[in-house]
């Protein structure tokens, strides 16, 4: 079922009808340089949707074309959509909605003014030549195991039925927390981990993460997908021995069992909702006084750890990245502090020792 809201009823019906034609199968089969970049949406989006990508994928992408393109352009004809207006559309989306979204429609553009190129509709895509888009990069922050230390106490007062303030918390949201500072393990991945993935009898308790949560809009909602974000990430982990007992603990509670084999059901043993989870996470970092902290956090945590004392190459196998420049880029967080090499360097400056100058008494 779709929905959309506006001001007035009207204004969402509108709104809703609008979306509904977007998704509508094109109503010609030829791109011409004078079909409307709405209808050139569609084309493009019937060859995306062969790709078979992710639902969350599938569901971003919709997202950006009917939130921000089709407003912006969709009444545009391939051959009006020029270097020039596209540049100033991509600089508006830039500036009211951030680079992120901005990028994000170019890339989109990109491949729809791709389509009509190689069916002769545009001379040369002009995304090529609008404006470079900078990309946004912060500096990685990951906790120290002091922080963890402090956080996890914190939480697991704060869950507590006498740390209460502000009506019922999760009990369980320290078991996440945990499951990811033991794997490093992204948070959909997370809690779609099922009992059957999980072996606590071997000698080595290992968990293995086989998919993740998605919201598929429309078709049910939550569901577990097959797969994890990324091929990568589809791996066995050993477990620490804290998180090996959060786990048994967690299987002789007879009020988490359910149907769906979930390790961290939701509070009506269904799938547990990630937007959800952040939702709960959000204000016990406010009452623990770690407001900076995100469910991603931890992943990068684990990733600095592992960095620092078993080498880049274990922190980009356990995070299940293709290469280790993306470890250190996005999830290593950066001493500012060169390797102690002050031995080595001191060979420049050995001839300084007593007597190989010459001193006022030589003079």
């Amino acid at each position: 079922m779709y929905q959309s809201t506006g001001p007035t009823g009207a204004q969402a019906e509108a709104t809703l009808l609008a979306k509904l034609n977007a998704m509508m199968p094109p109503s010609d089969d030829v791109i011409s340089p004078d079909m409307a970049m709405s209808e050139l949406s569609k084309f493009w989006w019937l060859e995306f949707e062969d790709l078979d990508r992710a639902a969350n994928t599938r569901r971003r992408y919709r997202e950006i074309i009917d939130t921000y393109i089709l407003p912006g352009v969709g009444n545009l004809t391939i051959r009006e959509a020029n270097v020039s207006t596209l540049d100033k559309f991509l600089k508006g989306v830039r500036t009211k909605h951030g680079n992120a979204t901005a990028k994000m429609s170019k890339t989109l553009l990109t491949g729809m003014l791709s389509l009509a190129t190689r069916h002769g509709a545009a001379p040369a895509n002009p995304l090529r030549e609008v404006a470079r888009i900078p990309t946004t990069s912060k500096e990685v922050r990951a906790l120290t195991i002091d922080e963890v230390a402090e956080l996890r106490r914190g939480v697991y007062v704060w869950q507590q039925p006498t740390g209460r303030q502000n009506g019922l918390h999760e009990k369980d949201i320290l078991d996440v927390v945990d499951i990811m500072l033991a794997t490093g393990v992204r948070i959909g991945e997370a809690l779609a981990i099922r009992w059957s993935d999980v072996d606590l009898s071997a000698e080595k308790p290992t968990v293995t993460v086989r998919g993740t949560i998605i919201d598929v809009r429309g078709k049910n909602g939550l569901q577990i997908q097959d797969h994890p974000k990324s091929a990568n990430s589809r791996q066995r982990y050993f477990l620490p021995p804290f998180a090996v007992e959060m786990l048994r603990r967690r299987q002789a509670d007879p009020v988490r069992q359910n149907d769906l084999d979930l390790v961290f059901p939701s509070s009506v043993l269904t799938i547990r909702d990630p937007n959800g989870f952040r939702k709960q996470w959000r204000d016990a970092r406010k009452a623990v006084g770690f407001d900076w902290v995100t469910p991603h956090t931890f992943r990068k945590s684990v990733g600095t750890i592992l960095a620092n004392t078993q080498g880049m190459s274990a922190a980009t196998a356990q995070l299940g990245h293709s290469s280790e420049q993306i470890t250190s880029k996005h999830y290593v967080q950066k001493t500012h502090e060169a390797p102690d090499n002050s031995e080595t360097l001191q060979a420049f400056g050995s001839d300084m020792s007593e007597g190989a100058w010459p001193t006022d008494d030589d003079k």
